[in-house]
């Protein structure tokens, strides 16, 4: 029934039903029915063949004569009733038929008002364009603008105006598009500082001191980017501008022009898990109460009591010091002390000094109690029988109730590669290879495996050492073939798959 190019209409459409449901809903809310100027048979005649024969058992011999019945005589079809009827395609027909349709009912002789005219192809290409199509002026009748439907490439998710201040899903979508950008513009790392950000706008507050001529009002907002703390250190002055000269692009796409600067904030760390029984279990408080405030550890502490010794590790100060220290990696601090032990007064605590003595380091430990009734770092005082006197416990700590965590730091310090211990049965110090293989010659395997298990401190196998050994056969064979050509020339003639890139 169109009269559209029948080549083009025999594409597949790529107008989605989706985008149809929002065009019809626009047109039903026009201040102007869709056939302007025109009556409904007029408009209709430039677009299809009225007086075709009906398909089906519609006792009616034509549309035209539908319109007659129902529209003019009975009255019994609202203004949509174009959008429904399935001989008229405009719901369910080629991309070619619904996009004429628009075209004419914005051609000048159909909307008088040219400024109305071009809103409406405004506001339809801001639905058309994520499918790929537009509405472009070609030509121009009495000065006026002619459109026609042209292909565009497809645009990134469409976001509903307006676009308020909280409004989490459509700030997730303009993020969403400021990612794509970014993607198709090869700029990748502020592309992968956007994949778990968080975008939210709030009021400047007068903290942004505008300058002259910069539109800054009491009214301006910041967009606050917030990214995972570990990537803060990705977040240099020449990355955020690459972000925000995007990000600001968007945005006054969308309206939002009193958005004037970009801040980036890193997350906040998660709350601990809290058991259900925490009343019971925190009935002797983990930290001393001292005047209302709880005091939490010194920030050079590590509990092992609730820490795992894995984000330990040995640095140096990168200074001509030669002093090394135990570094947290996790919460990236310096540790001076292990807690033992965490009483409500007093708490055991083991002091570790790393001596750097050649090219091995040597742990220097010192056990004392610490008096939490105090905010400074005082060691705990008691009462001497012999004298009757209160004097500081300096040397000597009873470690008998808090031998096990007392040895969880002597496992871990024994278990740091090049950290050399006292009272190890086997230690592997670099320099001393051909001592510890006269001490194993002629040892049984049983023997030999168990050693370096011990030496290692992991769980080494036989099939561990076999994979091993071959993998250093392997190495000498592909040096050989890349350095001696005659063995190269012997090894291909062997082969199965003749060529050298088979070798």
């Amino acid at each position: 029934m169109t009269s559209a190019d029948p080549a083009r209409v025999s594409e597949p459409p790529t107008i989605t039903a989706v985008t149809r449901r929002d065009i019809f809903k626009y047109l039903r809310g026009m201040s102007h029915p869709w056939w302007g100027e025109m009556d409904e048979v007029t408009f209709l005649e430039g677009l299809y063949d009225l007086d075709r024969p009906p398909v089906g058992n519609s006792r009616l011999p034509s549309v035209r004569a539908d319109i007659q019945q129902h529209r003019i005589d009975n009255e019994d079809l609202h203004d949509d009733w174009i959008f429904k009827d399935s001989r008229l395609e405009l719901s369910n027909g080629p991309d070619e038929v619904l996009l004429n349709f628009l075209a004419r009912m914005v051609h000048p002789e159909v909307a008088a008002d040219v400024e109305e005219a071009m809103k409406h192809v405004e506001e339809l290409n801001l639905l058309l364009a994520p499918d790929g199509w537009a509405l472009r002026s070609h030509e121009f009748l009495s000065g006026r603008p002619l459109y026609e439907p042209v292909r565009v490439p497809p645009r990134g998710p469409l976001i509903p105006l307006p676009l308020e201040d909280e409004d989490t899903g459509k700030l997730d979508l303009v993020l969403g598009q400021v990612f794509s950008l970014l993607d198709y513009a090869g700029e990748e790392t502020p592309r992968d500082l956007l994949r778990t950000a968080v975008l939210t706008l709030r009021r400047d507050g007068g903290i942004y001191h505008p300058n002259p001529g910069d539109g800054w009002t009491a009214d301006t907002y910041d967009a606050v980017l917030t990214v995972e703390r570990d990537l803060l250190p990705t977040c240099t002055p020449e990355v955020k501008e690459v972000v925000w000269q995007t990000l600001q692009r968007v945005l006054v796409q969308l309206g939002r022009i009193d958005v004037q600067d970009l801040v980036i904030v890193g997350d906040s760390r998660p709350l601990p898990n809290i058991p259900p029984d925490w009343r019971t279990q925190a009935a002797a408080p983990a930290t001393p109460i001292f005047r209302g405030f709880r005091l939490p550890f010194s920030a050079t502490e590590f509990d092992v009591t609730r820490r795992d010794f894995i984000d330990l590790e040995i640095r140096s100060s990168q200074d001509s010091s030669g002093f090394h220290y135990l570094y947290d990696t996790r919460a990236r601090r310096m540790i001076t002390d292990f807690v033992l032990d965490d009483r409500p007064q007093v708490a055991t605590l083991c002091s570790v000094t790393i001596i750097k003595k050649g090219d091995t380091f040597t742990p220097r430990i010192k056990l004392w109690k610490k008096d939490k009734k105090k905010a400074e770092e005082v060691p705990a005082t008691q009462n001497v029988p012999e004298t009757g006197t209160t004097r500081a416990v300096k040397a000597l700590v009873d470690t008998g109730d808090v031998h096990e965590n007392f040895w969880k730091v002597i496992n871990f310090l024994q278990g740091c590669t090049g950290l050399s211990t006292p009272g190890s049965s086997l230690q592997l110090v670099a320099g001393d290879e051909a001592q510890l293989a006269e001490l194993l010659t002629g040892q049984d395997r049983t023997t030999v495996l168990g050693a370096v298990r011990t030496a290692i401190g992991g769980g080494l196998t036989e099939e561990d050492i076999r994979l091993i050994s071959n993998r250093k056969e392997q190495l000498r064979r592909f040096e050989r073939l890349l350095t001696d050509p005659e063995y190269f020339r012997q090894e291909e003639s062997l082969a199965t798959t003749r060529g050298a890139e088979a070798v």
